[in-house]
């Protein structure tokens, strides 16, 4: 045999990948994976069931598809509203911003992919075993919920589909029955729905394929303006500058979703993990898949499975499966990103220029100046299509957001208690997840609609930002934990490279200056500090405490991973 054919899949092999791949084994038959250091570390949780063969790996044509959802997710808010709003009023000196965070957030998803690959387990049950009595996971299954209860992207979904009615009938709608109206639509469908991940892969990568060449038309229309291509391969490169406006401003809660949001964003990047166990990738072929709520699972194996890096072909699989799924993460979430804001941020400044300080915060009201521009040069119907665009493209991030959350949520629930329940099966603990995440969205846009004058901010702007805060925080952390965890569990062969290592630490410091920022603010404002104080970033005691814990956190995790990486160095 070809050395080549040991390690590549061939095509036969390889198609299957395309639904999803599970290999079912005998844990039974399996002994126990030694407590060495060429095993992963099995913490505080059960021991890993040994099995030495690593699947053979695929080519990328039949891997895509986890990083597209993260992709779609991305688009919805991101892509389409937040990073042309900031650029709209700032200009294109801070888009260098936007790459950076999107570079940031590949090297820090490859990480969250690295456990399962070599495990199969998700990243939830490697974060179990650190110990703290199973801390982590519970903590980020009170993340995500806090960070995405709230409706933004169905809210800003419905307030454009009120526009294009409008537009056709001269009747205006409130947005809210509409909203409500997505968010039934769209819990029918996760709940009817047998093999969730493979509906949900098409449904977004079907969703890419038409909204590209949709804004790219509505750019050609608009026309594309020399200055701004120049301006924005400028901004590109004006690394560490920015308006103070942007930082000392009304627009940092914007900007604090938009850096979360420069791709996915907040804790739905751990979700990268799951959508790696139901595609197959690695040892997660031998896991087992979560169909839904009406689908049949197959059976989840309780721990992970490991095999010896000592062994060469297995360690030789492993490292070609990290580097397929690099190329994944390149090709269809870092690169369309990124092609995505320039045609997105292109369309806006064509429309409507920069230097729209007004606009700053304004999702709604920019897309609502653009659409005016766009009907004027292009027709309504090149309007009400731009509109259309964005309903599908914020539709679609909800639907993403609520399946993702739900799974989450109900993932990290049934294997840290409800397996050892009757009461508690994965179709249950999904099912009521989804009608509580549901529920709770409906309630706060109900209130919105007849809440009156005490409620009449929570509109569809203000539901999007909200979120910022709770993304960005929770995004420092799991950085943290998810690089304790790959450097100081896994064999030294598969631990990440020392550039990785750097990168993580670059994303701490990052993502924890905007956290620190935050926290002071918030701190700041309870205990009735100069409104000045507040936002200029001016020195308090508050905000030196909060930067101080900030830095030590910085310093102990730089500490933590700056180690050759793996089990071997860890116990020397």
């Amino acid at each position: 045999m070809h050395a080549d054919d040991s390690i590549r899949a061939p095509e036969s092999e390889g198609r299957a990948y395309r639904d999803g791949v599970f290999i079912p084994l005998g844990d039974a038959t399996l002994a126990a994976a030694p407590d060495t250091p060429d095993f992963p570390d099995p913490g505080a949780g059960p021991a890993f069931r040994r099995h030495d063969e690593i699947p053979r790996v695929p080519r990328l044509r039949h891997l895509i598809g986890p990083s597209v959802i993260a992709l779609g997710m991305g688009l919805g808010a991101g892509e389409f509203l937040l990073w042309p709003n900031l650029i709209t009023v700032n200009g294109y000196g801070i888009w260098w911003l936007f790459w950076v965070g999107v570079v940031t957030q590949f090297f820090v998803i490859l990480e969250i992919t690295r456990w399962t690959i070599a495990t199969g387990e998700s990243v939830f049950a490697g974060m179990a075993r650190l110990g703290l009595r199973g801390f982590w996971p519970w903590f980020f299954l009170v993340a995500t919920l806090a960070s995405f209860f709230w409706p933004g992207w169905a809210s800003e979904s419905a307030h454009f589909t009120g526009r294009i009615v409008t537009r056709f009938t001269g009747t205006e709608l409130a947005w809210q029955p509409i909203a409500l109206v997505m968010l039934a639509v769209i819990y029918l469908a996760l709940g009817a729905s047998t093999i969730v991940y493979n509906a949900l892969e098409r449904f977004e990568l079907w969703l890419v394929v038409a909204l590209f060449p949709l804004l790219f038309i509505v750019l050609l229309i608009v026309g594309i303006l020399p200055g701004d291509v120049f301006a924005l391969a400028k901004g590109a490169a004006s690394l560490g500058t920015a308006p103070p406006e942007l930082i000392h401003g009304s627009q940092f809660p914007t900007l604090l979703l938009a850096v979360a949001y420069a791709g996915s964003g907040g804790t739905l990047l751990l979700a990268q993990s799951l959508w790696l166990r139901d595609k197959g990738f690695g040892m997660a072929a031998y896991q087992g898949r979560i169909a839904g709520i009406r689908g049949e699972n197959e059976r989840v194996s309780e721990t992970g499975y490991a095999f010896s890096a000592k062994d060469p072909t297995a360690l030789a699989r492993f490292l070609a499966w990290m580097r397929v799924a690099r190329l994944e993460i390149l090709v269809t979430f870092v690169a369309l990103c990124i092609l995505s804001v320039v045609i997105t941020s292109l369309v806006a400044t064509a429309t409507i220029g920069t230097g729209n300080t007004a606009l700053a915060g304004k999702l709604g009201e920019m897309v609502a100046q653009q659409s005016a521009v766009i009907a004027r040069v292009g027709g309504r119907w090149l309007e009400i299509a731009f509109l259309l665009g964005g309903v599908l493209i914020l539709f679609s991030t909800q639907v993403a957001i609520i399946d993702t959350v739900t799974r989450i949520c109900g993932i990290v629930f049934y294997e840290r208690y409800g397996r050892r329940t009757s009461f508690w099966t994965l179709q249950r603990t999904f099912l009521i997840f989804l009608t509580l995440l549901v529920t709770a969205s409906a309630a706060i846009i109900v209130a919105s609609w007849i809440g009156g004058d005490a409620l009449e901010g929570m509109q569809p702007d203000f539901l999007l930002l909200v979120a910022g805060p709770f993304t960005i925080s929770s995004m420092f952390m799991f950085t943290l934990v998810v690089g304790v965890m790959n450097v100081r569990r896994l064999p030294a062969a598969m631990a990440p490279g020392a550039g990785t290592r750097l990168m993580l630490v670059w994303a701490a410091i990052l993502w924890g200056w905007f956290t620190a920022e935050q926290i002071s603010r918030v701190i700041l404002t309870r205990v009735g500090a100069d409104p000045a104080m507040v936002t200029e970033i001016a020195w308090h005691p508050v905000r030196v405490a909060v930067y101080a814990a900030w830095g030590a956190a910085v310093l102990w995790f730089a500490w933590s991973v700056s180690l050759r990486g793996g089990r071997r160095s860890a116990e020397a």
